[in-house]
């Protein structure tokens, strides 16, 4: 008779050890994790919108009180997470407005204006502009 398993066998001084190996399918039949998890990934629920929901009521707020300790007791959250999302909020307006600008000025210099009346039109000085078109 053919045996699959493998024994091991171990003698510590007066102590025999004894270890049958026998894979997990041939004693439940299949592995119960596996059954498990499937059905858990049925199951998921969909993502919490906490944080987003959060940061957009922070910019609401702060845009109405234009104080972040205002804001942070409004939203009943800490003063260092309404400050971190607002500031994160302005560094990204900013760079909106900064890449506008660039697209502005690049589409001026294509049509031949001259890099001081670039300036001049936008607000800026003449190098920032002849850099901006540039790069």
């Amino acid at each position: 008779m053919e045996r699959s398993q493998r024994i091991k066998v171990k003698q510590f001084g007066n102590v025999l050890q004894i270890i049958l190996e026998i894979p997990w399918h041939e004693v439940h039949g299949q592995n119960q994790w596996k059954a498990y998890l499937e059905q858990k990934a049925a199951e998921t629920t969909l993502p919490s919108t906490y944080w987003s929901d959060l940061k957009t009521k922070i910019i609401q707020t702060f845009r109405s009180t234009n104080n972040v300790s205002a804001t942070a007791k409004l939203c009943k959250c800490s003063y260092f997470t309404a400050n971190d999302i607002i500031r994160k909020e302005k560094a990204r307006q900013n760079r909106e407005h900064r890449q506008a600008a660039i697209k502005e000025a690049k589409h001026l210099a294509a049509n031949q204006v001259p890099t001081r009346d670039i300036a001049r039109i936008m607000g800026m000085s003449a190098e920032t502009i002849r850099l901006w078109i540039k790069s």
